[in-house]
């Protein structure tokens, strides 16, 4: 006996079982549907940025690598500084982090 059942199958026991259930089991089950289809979403997504990372780190590693055989003057050239080569690979929260604690003590915003 196959112990797995798709979406549809449950989707229509369970429209069918509801008739016959408490309204708070009906609650539970809704309740548990919905948490299963927010873990699936969060694997996902997990698993989405994790492949992603593995399938660009070449790319980075090797875009890297050629700003670093750069000379000082060439990345003056094109308004960067050695130091700056491992933050053109920053994103999101991390890069903001940075900005603010490289802000002019009059921008920086102040903790509430």
């Amino acid at each position: 006996m196959n112990a797995r059942v798709t979406k549809p199958e449950f989707d229509c026991a369970i429209a069918s079982s509801m008739m016959s259930l408490a309204p708070a089991q009906v609650v539970q089950l809704e309740a548990a549907r919905n948490r299963d289809e927010a873990m699936g979403r969060w694997l996902r997504n997990a698993l989405t940025t994790v492949l992603r990372a593995v399938v660009d780190y070449p790319r980075r590693r090797r875009v890297y690598d050629e700003l670093s055989m750069l000379s000082d003057r060439e990345l003056a050239d094109i308004g960067l500084t050695r130091g700056d080569i491992p933050h053109v690979f920053e994103t999101g929260a991390a890069a903001q982090d940075n900005r603010a604690v490289d802000a002019p003590a009059g921008a920086r915003r102040l903790a509430a």
